[in-house]
């Protein structure tokens, strides 16, 4: 995803780390709901979409389709955040 509004280089940088990480250190490719991958995807689609919505912008469709196909779950941080 290429829209940064809302997120910033701190941020963008822990979770690029992390999902390199999950790269080479996570499961096995999983379904799209089980899948850490896309949980942290569709986390920060959901921080983009929020952000431009505090902004009175709309998000881009690339933002939109990826809540949309992925979205179901609360963001990964807070399901386990409650724990």
């Amino acid at each position: 995803m290429k829209d940064k509004t809302g997120l910033s280089i701190g941020y963008r940088l822990l979770w690029r780390l992390e999902y390199a990480g999950l790269t080479v250190f996570g499961p096995a490719q999983v379904s799209t709901q089980g899948d850490p991958k896309s949980r942290l995807r569709l986390e920060r689609a959901q921080k983009v979409k929020a952000a431009h919505e505090k902004r009175g912008t709309e998000a881009p469709a690339e933002v939109l389709a990826m809540i949309a196909r992925d979205g179901g779950l609360p963001p990964f941080r807070e399901r386990h955040a409650k724990r």
